[in-house]
């Protein structure tokens, strides 16, 4: 029976935070039920974009810093890796998004590493459902514990990025794409998200809820959300399915939780401790406007296709935002964009609707835009 722990932390005061965490986690067994002495501990952030803490797209630094001493106290020596979405896992770029997150400053105050290396490894994945095997961070192997890190955002594609999604970050920069291009279908994109947690097998999930993200996550175009909590377990699903009562959602609804049924993992029942999830409910959080549409995405062939473009929002660059820098371009996975009188322009006849340029566009220039028929089935209340 999976156990997920919740503790209120209204602010991210150090000192608050810290306590926060200890609370958290003496029900789990404390971070020595975790770590042990001499370990070398992967600490896995969310690092989507090069983006301030007060954005709430990236774990903040509070949160990261406190788990690096949390992690020492019990012996470990801990690391930080991610990798970024699109072009940004360059050393540049890297650079970009651990100054702008507030990373390097907590790596000047507590000397911990920073990985800039990209370099990526085939992995077999033996307990692999949909894949054998695995594009990763070759950082990952060096590692003798993984501790994720992940914020509690919503997201276009996946409706919420949470404890699953986050290990996603461990695929090296644009080879993301090309997992985007392979498994359009929702459902099998999802078999894929729990075969990286089936493969990596985190010790611990500690989420970042004292800042959600509501709206049209998970980048620029969603709203910080002041939640106040904040999360541990060590099943990434169990503690998913707490995020989506926390916001609201019924997590049946969602493709992520039809993939755990699949191979066992769901539905199971979760005991919570510490802050009762009543305690902590938002209940006018705002889902992105894909959610309803992202119910009826599974199923491959003609017809699905039709479906999804007649009922899924699709990405609209916006003239007097986008700078035809093309981001867009290089991410796409099917090579749906090009860039046209200086302005990005989408094929949507070749999109399949994972929204990265959405998500990883620098000046939040592209919209999530319905259809006529989408629009008239939103207004009828048979799409949400």
């Amino acid at each position: 029976m999976p156990t997920v722990s919740i503790a209120r932390c209204p602010t991210y005061d150090p000192s608050e935070v810290e306590a926060a965490l200890h609370r958290l986690l003496e029900p789990l067994g404390g971070i020595g039920a975790f770590v042990g002495p001499g370990q070398r501990v992967l600490l896995k952030p969310n690092l989507l974009l090069p983006a301030r803490p007060e954005r709430a797209i990236t774990t903040h630094p509070v949160v990261v810093e406190a788990m690096i001493g949390l992690v020492r106290e019990a012996g470990g020596e801990p690391f930080v890796a991610d990798s970024p979405g699109g072009p940004l896992h360059t050393r540049a770029g890297m650079h970009r998004v651990y100054r702008d997150t507030g990373l390097q400053e907590v790596a000047e105050r507590t000397e911990v590493t920073l990985h800039y290396d990209a370099t990526a490894v085939q992995v077999p994945t033996p307990d692999g459902v949909l894949l054998k095997r695995l594009d990763l961070l070759e950082v990952w192997q060096e590692a003798d514990v993984v501790i994720a890190l992940p914020k509690l955002k919503t997201h276009g594609l996946t409706t919420i990025t949470g404890a699953t999604k986050i290990l996603f970050g461990l695929v090296p920069g644009l080879t993301k794409s090309g997992y985007h291009a392979k498994l359009a279908d929702l459902d099998r994109f999802c078999d894929m998200l729990l075969d990286i947690v089936a493969c990596v097998r985190p010790a611990l999930f500690v989420m970042d809820g004292v800042l959600g993200m509501e709206g049209n996550g998970p980048s620029l175009h969603g709203s910080p959300r002041q939640v106040g909590v904040l999360l541990a377990s060590r099943d990434a699903v169990a503690m998913d399915a707490v995020v989506c009562r926390i916001i609201g959602l019924d997590p049946d609804r969602l493709s992520l939780f039809r993939a755990a049924a699949r191979r066992g993992w769901w539905p199971v029942e979760v005991t919570v401790t510490g802050t009762p999830v009543a305690e902590v409910t938002v209940p006018d959080f705002r889902l992105p406007d894909t959610t309803q549409a992202a119910t009826r995405r599974t199923g491959r062939g003609r017809l699905s296709q039709l479906a999804t473009s007649a009922l899924t929002p699709r990405p609209v660059p916006q003239r007097g935002r986008c700078t035809a820098c093309g981001t867009c371009v290089r991410i796409c996975p099917l090579q749906a964009i090009t860039i046209v009188d200086r302005l990005a322009v989408v094929d949507d006849a070749r999109c399949i609707r994972c929204y990265c340029c959405h998500e990883i566009c620098p000046e939040a220039a592209i919209d999530l835009e319905f259809s006529r028929l989408g629009r008239l089935l939103r207004w009828s209340g048979m799409l949400g």
